[in-house]
């Protein structure tokens, strides 16, 4: 991923997503996959730099073949390999994942040449890296990344509540038996079966002052397998844990964990929590775990395994070395700690979106919009246009497209208590083309305090402003952007711009003063607190105050694109302005400009992006912050910010971001880019296929 693009919150993104081991596929190699590792892995090409072809349908020369897992798919395409004489690397999802967040594609993957790393049955390339000793400054990346995780508590269980678990109180020592599914080969290709849970069973209840708790696998929480330990966990004295809740919350209560295979070893080990290994998964054998597996498969393991590491040497192996990481928004390959940017930020957005969602009152268009934003593992949403009071009550928060009106207040309690309000609006960049023309937007701003557009009352855009203090990593990230939408010439709607005039040539070195129109009676003017009733009335009031400056009236792209093939809009009288335009390349026109006078337009906010002087004769969000010259004064606003700080909170902490290119939850930096490329052709189309999704999910909106 490009940097300038990226976040970047963190102190490692200096390190290098570029360093290629030997051992991985050559660059732009012609690998063969059978259909389903291909839709496993739909971005394993460019995780690697290799092109991905069909076996079932390439008959011509590749350079190897890949396979997925240790399963018998994987077992036929290499033998399709050894047949050809080709390469072959099994891939397999790397260690930093995290669930149920709706991403499309792992943002980690490892190609191993060898074996695979969760299968004790054969060497693995991981094997081959654990038995090599490591650089001082790599050991230091990994015990940075390895700590981060830990105090960040990223588990491949996210999308699960964090809470206290309630343990009985007890000072004999807490052993945490991890179950697993019945039927996951993990097991099996760690040499165990239902025999070796039963021997993990039978040791526990034979430990001495200890207390046991046994943790149900989430697929069996869900009904949706059947656990190993399950059956005989009702023992009296065993505490059993079967509601959804995060790992995270069990390891901190607990003084050991033991298991089998599970991933959630590794995660104790992390966290430096002694572990009991009675199989041997990839993180037994080296010294980290005290081991009990029997058997042959063991065995053979161990003397592979001879060297001991410290978990900081494990984690450069696995997570730096072994893993490859690739970004599914922005579709190119990043680092491990921007893999761990990217988890976190989905993490956040899920754990936001909880409860019951009853959005009243969206047309149709919109329904499919509010679904992708408000859709995580913990919440449920309806759309009606007249709710009962039996709906209401069914409901947790309701929902409101920008400032209209919420349902009868007698009807609004719950309990005692009114019900939330979350109002939404669109982002402040939105989109390459209009909502008018349905273009679905790139960002939506949600507001539990009120809306930013309105000036009359607390909005959570203007709380953020007031009340954040706005650290030097947070002002870094805010520089970067905007420098990025004013190098790359970004705007709220990104059209295509109509052929411009010369305007220093038509100035003839008069100041030149832009003023910005708006759609008459818009939400923004009516509660933005505008000193003029009109366009035409605010350029008058700046032709007085400006009587020698050109004047620029730039109308509307919602009141041009609504007279396409009716009558054009009005225009003002001549002595008002000296160049009416309409959908001209805003970016350019900021450049030139030497003023820049609105009422509430975004406009304004745009061109202080671009260091413009601007006159506020409304309160838009961008004013009353000592950035602008105001007109009409908020009490509320009372904090002066910089320019960076100001971006910071209304561009990265204010709106929630959504790529239409890609279909998955991302930041402002990702839509810059995205938009960027769109423009320069770079871009696919959104595709016929996600459209038709979207005419989809309308036509079950109107079914509810």
């Amino acid at each position: 991923m490009d940097s300038k693009f990226f976040p970047q919150k963190t102190q490692f993104s200096a390190a290098r997503a570029s360093d290629r081991p030997s051992w991985l596929p050559p660059t732009n190699a012609r690998l063969l996959a059978f259909l389903p590792t291909r839709q496993r892995f739909p971005l394993m090409g460019l995780a690697f730099s290799a092109s991905l072809k069909p076996i079932e349908l390439t008959m011509g020369a590749a350079d190897g073949v890949v396979g997925w897992g240790d399963g018998p798919l994987n077992r036929l395409a290499r033998l399709y390999a050894r047949l050809l004489r080709l390469p072959f690397w099994a891939v397999e999802g790397g260690f930093l994942q995290s669930a149920g967040l709706g991403a499309a594609s792992p943002v980690s993957i490892v190609a191993d040449d060898l074996g695979i790393h969760f299968s004790a049955r054969q060497p693995s390339r991981l094997e081959a890296l654990l038995q090599n000793t490591q650089s001082d400054a790599d050991i230091q990346r990994a015990r940075d990344l390895r700590q981060w995780i830990v105090r960040e508590r990223l588990s491949q269980d996210d999308h699960l509540r964090e809470g206290t678990v309630s343990l009985r109180r007890s000072r004999r020592r807490r052993i945490l038996l991890v179950d697993e599914v019945v039927g996951d080969r993990a097991v099996d290709s760690a040499g165990a079966d239902a025999g070796t849970f039963a021997r993990m069973w039978s040791t526990a209840l034979a430990e001495r002052n200890t207390d046991l708790i046994v943790k149900c696998h989430p697929e069996v929480v869900a009904s949706r397998a059947r656990g190993f330990l399950q059956p005989l966990a009702r023992t009296a004295g065993v505490q059993f844990v079967d509601r959804p809740i995060s790992a995270q919350s069990l390891l901190d209560q607990v003084d050991e964990v033991w298991t089998v295979s599970s991933p959630l070893g590794l995660e104790a080990l992390l966290r430096e929590i002694p572990v009991v290994t009675f199989a041997m998964p990839a993180y037994a054998g080296w010294g980290l775990t005290a081991d009990r597996a029997e058997g042959a498969v063991a065995t053979a393991a161990r003397s592979r395994r001879g060297r001991h590491v410290s978990i900081d040497e494990f984690a450069d192996a696995a997570l730096l070395q072994y893993s490859r990481y690739v970004d599914p928004v922005s579709r190119s390959p990043i680092t491990a700690e921007q893999a761990v940017e990217r988890l976190l930020a989905w993490r956040s957005r899920a754990r936001s979106l909880s409860g019951r969602y009853l959005c009243v009152n969206f047309s149709l268009h919109k329904r499919a919009v509010m679904r992708r934003y408000l859709t995580s593992p913990r919440s449920q949403i309806r759309f009606v246009t007249n709710p009962t009071a039996a709906e209401i009550q069914n409901a947790d928060t309701i929902v409101l497209w920008g400032n209209a009106s919420p349902p009868e207040d007698h009807i609004m309690r719950k309990q005692g208590k009114r019900l939330p309000i979350i109002r939404v609006e669109d982002g402040f960049i939105r989109s390459s083309g209009l909502g008018s023309s349905l273009v679905p937007p790139s960002s939506l701003c949600f507001d539990d305090q009120g809306i930013y557009f309105d000036a009359s009352a607390p909005s959570q855009l203007e709380t953020i402003l007031n009340k954040t203090v706005f650290d030097e990593a947070l002002l870094a990230r805010a520089q970067r952007l905007r420098q990025a939408i004013v190098s790359m010439g970004i705007t709220k709607y990104n059209l295509p711009p109509q052929p411009a005039p010369d305007y220093r040539d038509l100035a003839k070195g008069r100041t030149i003063v832009l003023v910005a129109g708006q759609v008459p009676n818009d939400a923004s003017l009516r509660f933005g607190k505008a000193r003029h009733p009109s366009d035409v009335e605010l350029l008058k009031a700046i032709r007085r105050a400006r009587p020698k400056a050109f004047i620029i009236y730039k109308q509307h792209p919602d009141l041009l694109a609504k007279a396409v093939g009716r009558h054009p809009p009005p225009s003002p009288p001549p002595q008002a302005a000296d160049l009416v335009i309409g959908n001209v390349d805003l970016d350019n026109l900021l450049g030139v400009v030497d003023e820049v006078h609105v009422a509430t337009s975004q406009i304004g906010f745009e061109a202080l992006l671009r260091e413009k002087e601007v006159w506020c004769h409304g309160l838009p969000f961008y004013a009353g912050w000592g950035l602008t010259h105001d007109t009409v004064v908020s009490l509320r606003r009372k904090r002066m910010l910089t320019l960076d700080a100001l971006v910071a909170g209304t561009l990265i902490l204010y709106p929630r971001y959504w790529s239409n290119i890609t279909d998955l939850p991302c930041e402002a930096e990702d839509i810059v880019a995205e938009l960027y490329r769109a423009r320069q052709g770079m871009a696919p189309n959104p595709s016929r296929r996600r459209w038709l999704a979207q005419a989809i999910h309308m036509i079950e909106a109107r079914k509810s």
